[in-house]
C-alpha cells in the first residue's frame, strides 16, 4: 500500500505552518469501501433476526463501526493527532449510547403507548369521531 504525506511550509491566515496532507492509497479506500458494503449487508440481514432488545444494540453497533470507518479513513482523522481521534470516537460512542438508551426506554414503555392509542381509538369509535387510517391495497394502486 502506497500512502504518501505531502508537507507544505506555507503560512496560512492564522499563522500556522508545516501542514501535512495525507494521501490515502486506493487499496485502503477499496478495503474500507468493501467493509462498508459488508456492514450494510449485515445491517439489512440483521432486520430478519429477532434478538429482542439486542436488535437495537446490534444495529447501533454496526452503525457506529461504519461511522468510525468513514470518520477515521475518509476524513483522515487516523493520521491526525491521537487526541482528535479520541475525542471524535468518544463523541460518536456517547451519541450511540444515548440513542440506544432512548430506544431501549421507548421499547420498554411501548406496551403502555399502544394501550393508550387503543383507548383513544375506542373512545373515538364510541363518540363517532373515529376515522380509520387509510391503507393502500393492490386494487387501489390499479394493479
Amino acid at each position: 500500500m502506497s500512502d504518501t504525506t505531502l508537507t507544505h511550509s506555507n503560512h496560512d491566515a492564522h499563522g500556522h505552518d508545516d501542514h501535512e496532507h495525507h494521501v490515502v492509497g486506493w487499496k485502503l479506500l477499496t478495503v474500507v469501501f468493501v467493509a462498508l458494503m459488508i456492514l450494510t449487508i449485515l445491517t439489512v440481514a440483521a432486520i430478519n433476526v429477532d434478538l429482542g432488545p439486542l436488535n437495537i444494540v446490534v444495529a447501533l453497533g454496526i452503525a457506529l463501526v461504519k461511522a468510525l470507518l468513514v470518520v477515521f479513513i475518509f476524513m483522515h482523522i487516523w493520521w491526525d493527532r491521537a487526541f482528535h481521534g479520541l475525542l471524535i470516537a468518544g463523541s460518536l460512542g456517547f451519541v450511540t449510547l444515548f440513542i440506544a438508551f432512548t430506544m431501549i426506554d421507548t421499547a420498554h414503555y411501548d406496551h403502555n403507548i399502544q394501550a393508550q392509542d387503543r383507548t383513544i381509538e375506542s373512545d373515538a369509535v364510541k363518540d363517532g369521531t373515529y376515522t380509520p387510517v387509510p391503507t393502500l391495497t393492490i386494487e387501489d394502486a390499479g394493479h
